[in-house]
C-alpha cells in the first residue's frame, strides 16, 4: 500500500504520526483503524504495546495521555484498503485471480477495478485502440 504524507492523515492519526512516525502509525491504523482504542496508563502488557512496541506506546501515552480514542480508518482497513491494494497490484501486473485471492475480493470486483484503471488511463493518455480509416 502506498504511504500517505503525514499531513494527509485524518484527525488524531496525524498527531500519532508526529509522535511515533509513519511506519508505526500505519501499523496501528491497519490493525485498529475505525475502532476505539484504549490508551493505557502504562505500556507494558497493553494491546497498544503489542501492536507498536512498548517504547512507542510509552511515547503515545506521554503525548496523548491515557483514555479512549477513535482511530480513523485512513483507507488502511476495510473496503477502501482492499480496493487500494487491488488497484496497486493490478498496476504492478498481477492477474485478476492473484489480486482477488490476495485482497479477499471476487474476481468480478477486481475486473471492475481493472476497467476503472483502464478508463482513467484512457482519460489521461487517450484511447490506445487504433482507429481504422473508413
Amino acid at each position: 500500500m502506498t504511504e500517505l504524507p503525514h499531513s494527509s492523515l485524518p484527525g488524531v492519526a496525524a498527531d500519532i504520526c508526529e509522535a511515533i512516525g509513519m511506519e508505526l502509525t500505519v501499523r496501528l491504523l491497519r490493525r485498529r483503524g475505525g475502532c476505539e482504542l484504549n490508551i493505557p496508563r502504562r505500556a507494558p502488557g497493553s494491546l497498544l504495546a503489542e501492536i507498536i512496541g512498548e517504547e512507542a506506546a510509552q511515547v503515545l501515552i506521554a503525548t496523548l495521555g491515557h483514555g479512549r480514542i477513535v482511530l480513523p480508518c485512513a483507507s488502511m482497513r476495510g473496503a477502501k484498503a482492499r480496493r487500494s491494494e487491488a488497484k496497486a497490484m493490478l498496476m504492478a501486473g498481477h492477474s485478476l485471480q492473484q489480486v482477488a485471492l490476495a485482497c479477499d475480493l471476487h474476481t468480478r470486483t477486481v475486473s471492475k477495478y481493472r476497467a476503472e484503471l483502464e478508463r482513467e488511463d484512457e482519460a489521461v493518455h487517450g484511447s490506445r485502440q487504433y482507429q481504422l480509416p473508413l
